[in-house]
């Protein structure tokens, strides 16, 4: 839609919560554990191509090295982005669900029922707002644990920032990633752009140590897709 970059700068809400440090979380947060760093670590997502692309988003460490892929929308039978692996095999499905409960989900390749993880629109100061949402991850990281609470864990993301577009990742007490608008990775500044032509944006991802790469880059695409439009 050719309007809902304008849109996002227009009707967006952010978070009335106090932004949290960036901080590892107390236990591994993770989909695909071997993505887990022991390090803080940055990445950039890129939008490019279109919704029948086989590459819609690409994924680059510091270096410039690519880590991920994301595919367009209906490039397959499926109407659902793959996320995958440098090599191009496929990790995990994130599907746009007709819900304001359950509005994605993600599950593994080939199939709508191995789901590991949800998310759910928030409707702060009781009106919709692109940005935030709420994300019921199965932790695949505490797999082999005794604790319920370690198992399934609720992450909120919050929108804040106005002239750039700044998103946390928060588990309990702590923010545990951030991703927002790229200064380094954009061609244009939001101040100098077309507000009603459809726009993009590079994100920034900063990732603390202890949390997946994949499960950020998810919600990365989540945000790019809701808040700047879809392909």
């Amino acid at each position: 839609m050719s309007t809902a970059y304008a849109q996002s700068r227009i009707s967006h809400k952010c978070s009335s919560n106090p932004r949290k440090a960036l901080k590892p979380p107390a236990r591994h947060i993770a989909l695909r554990k071997e993505y887990v760093k022991d390090t803080k670590t940055r990445l950039v997502l890129k939008p490019q191509g279109t919704a029948h692309s086989a590459v819609a988003y690409k994924v680059l460490d510091e270096d410039g090295s690519l880590q991920f892929t994301i595919t367009g929308r209906k490039h397959s039978d499926r109407v659902c982005r793959e996320i995958r692996d440098s090599s191009g095999l496929p990790l995990f499905e994130l599907h746009r669900k007709i819900s304001l409960t359950n509005a994605w989900a993600v599950t593994l390749p080939g199939s709508n029922e191995a789901t590991l993880a949800t998310g759910s629109p928030q409707w702060p100061f009781g009106s919709l707002s692109a940005g935030n949402f709420t994300m019921f991850v199965e932790n695949q990281a505490a797999v082999d644990g005794k604790r319920e609470d370690e198992k399934k864990l609720t992450l909120l993301i919050e929108r804040h920032g106005n002239a750039l577009a700044l998103f946390d990742i928060v588990d309990g007490d702590r923010k545990v990633a951030e991703m927002r608008e790229s200064i380094q990775h954009n061609e244009k500044l939001p101040l100098t752009r077309n507000p009603w032509q459809k726009y993009r944006p590079a994100l920034d991802l900063i990732i603390t140590s202890g949390i997946d790469q994949s499960l950020v880059v998810t919600v990365g695409v989540i945000l790019s897709d809701w808040v700047f439009g879809s392909t």
